[in-house]
């Protein structure tokens, strides 16, 4: 197996070794032992395929020819169990049956096998084995009973072949696809979700002349569809006519190839399914054993009608659980969105401001002068006027447009949440304080650029950008101060609703 699959079947390996103990501990040792016969299935590294259908279907013919010689009698088997397993090797047959209320295990000749079959009483299991170079070492059969069996022990039976089968072939006889027992038995399989693949038998029993063999092909594959089922495919055979022109023998022989050669994959996904199956039927049981005590209880508490209201209570405190985790990360996401509101609405960089940045970028020219006597500390002077003027405009329009807007919504989200003091005041002076200063409007210019009102527009823009960027940046640690505080608010009142809950 490639490290993913091994990877995935270690993770599936101790996932069963952990429920199947909790399973027993709740008192269901069925359910608790099937996982650990999935752990088993999922070491050995063989592809397990059950062969399923009606008692007269030819299930049995057909497995006979696949193992090339006569292993299972043509009629059911009767035993208890009444699932036979087939693998490759030494001639023999092993019997499991109880001998004075104790399991035995007993290893027979496999032409006596027929014997121990009449034997519904005692006889468990029966395991086959015959050198079937087909199946290799990888592969193992699984004969089950007859579908349409009354027998409650014969049901269980295929459920437990089921259990354990990567693949099912489903063996119908060609008279009877369209029965009802065949589709209700093809819904359960997929609700195993187990790999599916029809077989329709005796198709020696076709009249050409009466309906073409691609016109019967079809009506089966709408049958099915009409049901909502999709098999992985669909063979047709004649087990008494091999040479049938529509008999499909190597196309079988193919498939048997194919599924061998991903049998690890198959384990895998099969025994998956399998666990997901028990674990269903698991809480289904002790939902039932469960439902005496609920009903007993369900009276003390006074009826249905009480348990109706109780169902609406708690709903109700759900919900309003639900509302308190929400507001503060709500408070979070709408103050932010507030503040970049402010942000987008705010025209820092008005016509006059900008008349005001031309006269400051001029300044700020290479060769730039001011005044013929004394021209380096007159420049200078011209310069840090032109920057003062500039930047105290600027700095109105910041506050009035920005600064004033940003902390009136810090503090109306504050009031909100209780907190209304000397410490957010503080804060918020230091937070947004300062934020705009003269260095800023100097590092912003580019000196090698073409001073004029095309570049005017240009910085007027990157410095309305880095302005708004700083009030952004500025308000984020403080958005998520009044979040906490909303967290925690939110927790505060959530606990009496726990506890309530």
């Amino acid at each position: 197996m490639s490290q993913t699959i091994e990877k995935a079947a270690h993770s599936l390996d101790t996932s069963l070794a952990e429920i199947s103990p909790i399973m027993a501990a709740a008192g269901d040792a069925q359910d608790a032992a099937r996982l650990l016969e999935l752990r088993d299935k999922l070491g050995n590294g063989k592809l397990t395929v059950a062969f399923c259908g009606h008692f007269s279907a030819g299930k049995s013919t057909l497995v006979n020819r696949l193992c090339g010689t006569q292993l299972l009698p043509s009629s059911p088997i009767p035993t208890s169990a009444n699932v036979v397993s087939i693998v490759n090797g030494e001639a023999k047959a092993t019997i499991k049956k109880l001998v004075n209320g104790q399991e035995q295990t007993l290893e027979v000749p496999v032409n006596e096998v027929n014997e121990y079959c009449k034997d519904g009483e005692t006889v468990l299991s029966i395991s086959l084995s015959y050198p079937i170079p087909r199946l290799g070492t990888h592969t193992v059969l699984l004969d089950t009973p007859g579908i349409d069996s009354t027998d409650d022990a014969h049901r269980m039976a295929t459920e437990s072949a089921l259990h354990l089968a990567d693949v099912v072939f489903y063996v119908m006889d060609y008279n009877h696809v369209q029965s009802e027992i065949n589709f209700t038995f093809a819904k359960q399989l997929k609700e195993w979700g187990k790999p599916l693949y029809l077989i329709v038998n005796q198709i020696d029993k076709h009249r050409e002349n009466e309906l073409t063999f691609e016109a019967y092909k079809q009506s089966v594959d709408e049958a099915f569809g009409n049901w909502h089922l999709e098999p992985s495919g669909i063979v047709y055979l004649s087990l008494r006519e091999p040479n049938h022109p529509h008999s499909e023998w190597a196309a079988l022989e193919g498939l048997f190839d194919s599924l061998a050669d991903i049998r690890g994959p198959l384990a895998l996904c099969s025994v998956d399914a399998s666990a997901r199956y028990v674990v269903r039927m698991h809480g289904k049981a002790m939902d039932e054993q469960a439902e005496p005590e609920r009903e007993r209880l369900l009276e003390e508490a006074g009826g249905e009608g009480e348990a109706e209201r109780v169902r609406d209570e708690i709903a109700g405190l759900e919900e309003q659980l639900r509302v308190h985790a929400a507001e503060a990360e709500s408070l979070r996401v709408k103050t932010r969105l507030d503040v970049q509101s402010i942000l987008d609405n705010a025209n820092i960089t008005p016509a006059a401001t900008r008349d005001l940045a031309q006269t400051f970028l001029e300044s700020r020219k290479t060769g730039f002068k001011a005044g013929l006597l004394f021209a380096g500390a007159k420049t200078a002077a011209e310069q840090e006027r032109r920057l003062q003027a500039f930047f105290n405009d600027l700095a109105d329009l910041v506050q009035a447009g920005i600064e004033w807007h940003v902390i009136d919504l810090m503090r109306r989200t504050a009031d909100r949440l209780g907190w209304r003091d000397e410490a957010l005041e503080k804060q918020l002076k230091e937070t947004f304080g300062g934020l705009l200063t003269p260095d800023l409007l100097i590092s912003l210019v580019n000196p090698g650029a073409v001073m004029g009102n095309e570049y005017t527009m240009t910085y007027s823009r990157e410095l309305a950008a880095a302005v708004k960027g700083l009030f952004r940046k500025s308000a984020m640690p403080l958005i998520d101060a009044l979040g906490d505080r909303a967290a925690a608010a939110a927790e505060a009142a959530a606990a009496p609703l726990r506890a309530r809950l």
